[in-house]
């Protein structure tokens, strides 16, 4: 078995001219990211208050907890769309 040499690595990966790498790019990957960790974090963060409450109140903080995922998702999808949009 041959091992490569750097003549058969530079074949694999080539940057395009046209879109070259740059902070812009480092950036939107970055927003992408911690967008979907916000949307999870605050989807998650709901659904394990929602099971950890009494059966009995769980009618009464619907509306609450409604809006706190709802805000940690649209926070979320607003920084992916950025991340998107910069990219």
């Amino acid at each position: 078995m041959r091992l490569p040499n750097a003549v058969d690595l530079a074949a694999v990966w080539t940057p395009n001219p046209e879109h070259p790498y740059s902070w812009a790019k480092f950036l939107s990957l970055l927003a992408v990211v911690l967008g979907s960790l916000i949307a999870l974090v605050g989807v998650y963060a709901v659904r394990s208050t929602w099971r950890g409450l009494d059966p009995g109140r769980r009618c009464e903080q619907r509306r609450p907890l409604a809006l706190t995922a709802g805000v940690f998702v649209a926070f979320g999808a607003v920084s992916v769309g950025f991340g998107v949009w910069l990219f």
